[in-house]
């Protein structure tokens, strides 16, 4: 999980909302008054095309985009198309949170709280900092292994085994074209793990402070005078978003 950024309410949400909300509620809450592309194009946009909880990426395969209510739209129907109570959600997270009420018992939203404030990340798995990051793992299922977390090691065993592929070239380059290449190829895979990617917390939290081989490449690169600002950036930006304990 990431922070994500509000962007501006949509024209047309902000010219239809009353009329919106009040459809719904004369539907018997029934009525999915959400489902409109000015709507649900900028929650995508604002999440990367990722779950806002788990950072699947949506609309591949079975992964499904669900417009979650982080309040309840039956409990609180007043907020049903309430720009910043929506958030771009998959099947297993929008479903495992159910009707909770998020005013009574609050987990994390990505909007308005700063994840690392609740929530660390060790071997692919999310633990709390404290209650509100307890409920947020447990209702929103982030360390079910299934779904989630055997996933999530796919993911980064293919990524360090591309970082390793091409740091080996590195080492075994002979001449500067061949140097800059492979040099390109680790900013491509490095900046390829950004806040864009599929699970991209726990990815940037695994290759910065439990992967030997990142710490041994960046090692290299400033001994050797290959580090530069592109890897500068590029690491800040990791930085930026993992969770680390």
């Amino acid at each position: 999980m990431i922070k994500l950024t509000l962007p501006p309410k949509p024209e047309k949400l902000a010219q239809e909302e009353a009329s919106l909300t009040q459809e719904f509620i004369e539907s018997g809450k029934t009525k999915a008054v959400w489902k409109k592309d000015y709507i649900v194009d900028p929650l995508m946009e604002m999440s990367n095309g990722k779950c806002a909880y788990s950072e699947i990426k949506l609309g591949e395969e079975s992964k499904y985009m669900h417009v979650e209510h982080f309040k309840h739209k039956d409990k609180y129907p007043e907020d049903v198309v309430k720009w910043g109570n929506l958030l771009p959600s998959c099947q297993k997270c929008n479903s495992t949170k159910g009707t909770v009420d998020m005013v009574a018992t609050p987990i994390i939203n990505p909007l308005f709280d700063e994840p690392r404030e609740h929530l660390y990340v060790q071997a692919f798995r999310f633990y709390e900092r404290d209650d509100k990051g307890d409920r947020t793992i447990k209702l929103v299922a982030l360390n079910d292994n299934a779904h989630f977390v055997k996933p999530r090691f796919r993911t980064a065993l293919n990524i360090i085994s591309l970082i390793e592929a091409n740091f080996k070239l590195l080492k075994c380059s002979d001449s500067n074209i061949e140097i800059a290449h492979n040099l390109s190829n680790l900013k491509s895979i490095l900046d390829s793990c950004g806040p864009e990617s599929e699970y991209s917390a726990v990815i940037a939290t695994y290759l910065l402070y439990e992967c030997p081989s990142v710490n041994e490449v960046m090692r290299y690169l400033k001994e050797n005078g290959y580090w530069d600002e592109d890897f500068d950036k590029i690491f800040c930006t990791l930085e930026s978003i993992a969770l680390p304990k």
